[in-house]
């Protein structure tokens, strides 16, 4: 690409002669384009393994995995290293690290260098009294205002980030352009009542803007959230003589030729989309209703219609990061958008409040808590809305994946966009373009839903992605979840397609991607008892479990059977052994719960993710059965005698997408001449007696 800036160089210059204006924003795209693609290759490094030091402004909450994401101020710009230890804020670190698609990363624990200064130390007091003093108002809105206000999700819960995801109100739970605009507005429109002139109020919104993304963290969301907030300032406290466009232009060209990171950011994609749309869309569409329906507020139509254009246009960038649409994210938006001003500005005052109390002055620590108390109340409300919106029929339906559901939702958006242009010029036409996109959309939709299970179901595997997650029926409600996946989604929205409202749970491992997604099983339900092998009964992990679920503990060994009304589980593996894991000891996969599942017309397989090894051992007892489902995905790590003395009809193997090779051909082919089903393919699939079957989605089989 570097070849191509001098081209473009000369080019400019070219231009110049003719076409001052254009040739001069030619050479201005070249520096920044130049600037841009120095900055991204000195931030990720070099190829090889390498030595990187800096200091640690900004890291992410750990994943499923444990590992973090450190954002480390380096002498080349912002780097951001995947980490299996957190090194606190403010801290100079320094660690060997390797380049991983796009970012660097580590296999050790960071080396700290010079621990945080006074300063760093102030930002986190204030940081950690304001998610103490929210988390003591005793509800939903508490665990909502430290994100909303400082961009610390920990307190937030599964179920929250999930209902916030599928309303796209994930810009609320954490600190956005809007969040950051309504405190440096505020600041200088205090300036400006105190009698400041234009320059005076831009400099303390500004200011203002800076010292508050210091206590958010330099994360590249926040850091767009301010470039965007401090366009919006610079135009509205400017009060008139620039541009709102131009602005927004040079300050989106500005982030990404400094902090060239932002260019692979969904976030930042979303941001420059949703506000070039308002800017250009919501000013023409409010002045044609204004002249058609006067007696309208406009306060109201402003409130509809800036969710809805902003929806409208992200929609082809959603759908490519998650292939689904939501009837109800206007809905959610419009009903969330009056309590974002409020809830902010008293969670950012519950931090000057914390700020002043650390000077000694009595009464300031009672305001501070007072203030995140109040601000609880509009966060609870933003957290109200998202949750009954996610859960109305259509909230989350499905759409075809990239890049044929992009093309597919570009193509809708472009004929949405002629309709209402031509409704706009006043030209009838566009009725029913619209209505031609409105019934195209429905069918598309219609085309991909996921088909649930019929009323005579017995086993249904679920498709949770790179994981694993089965449910036993047991009829009259009531079920045995087999693992639950890696996130809580899936398992939840197989759940709800099951109608299984009460269940037990039996993990065969505590491997992130067979039970990390179990908070997904609670919700709305109750899970009654905990299956887990006896080898790992007393790990953190199964205590972890029981502690958020309340269920109660049986561990169980080869040779147990589990009987239950409608089916009865073989336990076949593992053995018990003689002295129990050990609290730091690593998970093993050898250490899976094997079962076979007997109901009436059918029997299953579910091996976990035993490999070879323990394969070739259960080869020796193992009778065969109507439907096995893959050993750990489809994995290689097989013996081919325990496919063959399970001797199964029907094959499944439960995988998403994934760097690891599953499922593979060795896999396939182990099953024999039998149909094998895939969940990345065919969805979930539904298994009944007589080994039937019914997948979510059409798809061919493959055979082994």
């Amino acid at each position: 690409m570097l070849f191509g800036v001098p081209v473009l160089g000369l080019l400019g210059i070219v231009i110049l002669r003719r076409h001052h204006h254009l040739g001069v924003g030619a050479l201005v795209f070249t520096c920044l384009l130049t600037i841009q693609i120095t900055a991204l290759a000195a931030a990720h490094g070099p190829d090889d393994e390498a030595e990187t030091t800096g200091l640690v402004v900004g890291h992410s909450e750990p994943g499923a995995s444990g590992w973090t994401r450190l954002t480390l101020l380096t002498t080349t710009g912002f780097t951001h290293v995947l980490s299996p230890e957190i090194a606190a804020d403010g801290a100079t670190v320094r660690m060997r690290t390797q380049r991983l698609d796009g970012i660097r990363s580590t296999d050790t624990e960071p080396q700290v260098l010079e621990a945080p200064n006074r300063l760093w130390q102030w930002r986190e007091r204030l940081r950690t009294e304001l998610r103490v003093d929210s988390l003591a108002a005793g509800n939903d809105g508490g665990r909502l205002l430290p994100g909303l206000v400082v961009g610390d999700t920990s307190p937030q819960d599964d179920r929250m980030i999930d209902d916030m995801r599928v309303v796209s109100l994930t810009h609320v739970s954490a600190v956005s352009g809007s969040n950051v605009t309504i405190v440096s507005l505020g600041a200088g429109l205090l300036a400006g009542a105190c009698r400041a002139g234009p320059r005076l109020r831009v400099s303390i919104g500004v200011l203002t803007c800076l010292g508050y993304v210091f206590i958010v963290g330099f994360e590249p969301s926040a850091i767009r959230a301010a470039g965007m907030a401090i366009a919006a300032a610079l135009v509205f406290l400017r009060g008139g003589g620039i541009s709102p466009v131009a602005v927004m232009c040079s300050t989106a060209s500005l982030l990404l030729a400094f902090v060239p990171v932002l260019a692979t950011s969904v976030g930042f994609v979303l941001s420059v989309v949703s506000t070039a749309a308002i800017m250009f869309v919501v000013p023409i569409l409010l002045r044609r209703l204004a002249v058609h329906l006067p007696l309208l507020p406009t306060v109201l139509v402003t409130a509809l219609i800036v969710p809805f254009v902003a929806q409208l246009a992200c929609t082809p960038v959603l759908v490519a990061i998650d292939p689904r649409i939501g009837l109800w994210s206007v809905a959610a938006n419009a009903a969330a958008a009056p309590a974002v001003m409020p809830a902010t500005v008293a969670g950012f005052l519950s931090l000057v409040a914390t700020g002043i109390a650390t000077t000694g002055p009595p009464g300031a620590d009672f305001a501070s808590a007072l203030l995140a108390w109040i601000g609880s109340f509009p966060a609870w409300w933003i957290v109200l809305a998202a949750r009954v919106c996610a859960a109305l029929p259509g909230a989350a339906l499905d759409w075809p994946v990239p890049p044929l559901g992009t093309l597919l939702a570009l193509g809708l958006l472009g004929l949405a966009v002629a309709g209402t242009w031509m409704l706009v010029r006043r030209r009838l036409w566009g009725l029913p373009v619209l209505v031609l996109c409105c019934l195209l959309t429905a069918s598309v939709i219609v085309t991909v839903r996921a088909k649930p299970p019929a009323a005579d179901w017995l086993v249904l595997v679920c498709d949770v992605g790179q994981g694993s997650a089965a449910i036993i029926n047991l009829g009259d409600g009531r079920g045995l979840v087999v693992d639950t996946g890696r996130e809580p989604k899936p398992i939840d929205t197989c759940l709800d397609e099951s109608g299984i409202e009460e269940f037990d749970l039996l993990i065969s491992h505590f491997d992130a991607d067979h039970f990390a997604g179990y908070a997904g099983t609670t919700w709305g339900r109750t899970v009654d008892r905990l299956f887990v092998s006896a080898n790992v009964a007393t790990s953190p992990e199964a205590r972890h479990v029981i502690a958020d679920t309340d269920a109660e503990l049986v561990p169980t060994h080869r040779g147990r059977t589990l009987s239950f009304e409608t089916a009865s589980l073989q336990v076949l593996w593992p053995p018990l052994r003689s002295v129990p894991a050990a609290e730091d000891e690593e998970l093993r996969n050898e250490d899976s719960l094997v079962v076979r599942v007997e109901q009436e017309g059918l029997s299953t397989l579910l091996p976990g993710d035993v490999g070879a090894e323990e394969q070739y051992v259960l080869a020796q007892q193992v009778r065969p059965v109507d439907v096995l489902v893959a050993p750990h995905h489809g994995s290689s790590d097989l013996a081919p005698e325990f496919f063959a003395a399970a001797a199964p009809g029907l094959g499944v193997v439960s995988v998403g997408e994934n760097s690891y090779g599953h499922p593979s051909e060795k896999s396939l082919r182990s099953f024999g001449p039998v149909p094998v089903l895939r969940t990345d393919h065919c969805g979930s699939v539904a298994l009944y007696a007589q080994s039937r079957f019914s997948t979510g989605h059409s798809c061919s089989e493959d055979k082994g």
